[in-house]
């Protein structure tokens, strides 16, 4: 099956979705969740994760899977814009948990594993220093170095514009470095 074939067939499939044919949302899901599965994964960075955003995606193609126009857009493009935005409030959810219970405590245990902070006293240093942050930029640093967050995915985490993330991480990283070296 050529390109333009198989885009024509999940454009079909789409529509089968949204008159609620079950086998058209299986050969759906088949076509498609591998390459939807792999963008999940590269915004979210956890497999886990990645794995909740690409159910929580097919539960919303086959509620709005009438919403798909054709003349709008290819299929998988729609598929893919419904998985970043579940990818990207899962972000939100997951910055608002953090926030919430502590990032700092939950990534100390990463923290204490790596080789950067292999002894009791570099880490009861890092801390100390960590607690001296603010709270949003000290749990941006925290997701970026310790969960592997890009910049893009704190600032929609967090809700705010990719350069008052870059503000925090630059500024917490030379407050750390300073409070670490004093």
């Amino acid at each position: 099956m050529t390109k333009d074939q198989s885009a024509g067939r999940l454009s079909e499939l789409l529509r089968a979705t949204a008159r609620r044919d079950r086998e058209a949302f299986a050969e759906l899901y088949g076509r498609s969740s591998a390459k939807l599965f792999g963008i999940a994964l590269r915004i979210l960075r956890q497999r886990e994760w990645a794995e909740e955003v690409l159910q929580e995606s097919f539960v919303a193609v086959w509620d709005r899977a009438g919403d798909y126009d054709p003349a709008r857009g290819s299929a998988m493009g729609w598929l893919v814009t419904i998985v970043r935005h579940c990818a990207i409030d899962q972000l939100r959810r997951s910055a608002a948990r953090a926030e919430s219970r502590g990032v700092a405590d939950a990534a100390l245990p990463t923290l204490a594993a790596s080789e950067s902070a292999d002894s009791g006293a570099e880490l009861r240093a890092l801390q100390r220093c960590l607690d001296e942050l603010d709270q949003r930029p000290r749990n941006a640093v925290l997701l970026a170095y310790c969960y592997g967050l890009t910049r893009d995915e704190l600032a929609a985490g967090f809700g705010v514009p990719v350069g008052t993330v870059k503000s925090w991480l630059r500024r917490s990283l030379e407050r750390l470095r300073k409070c670490l070296e004093g």
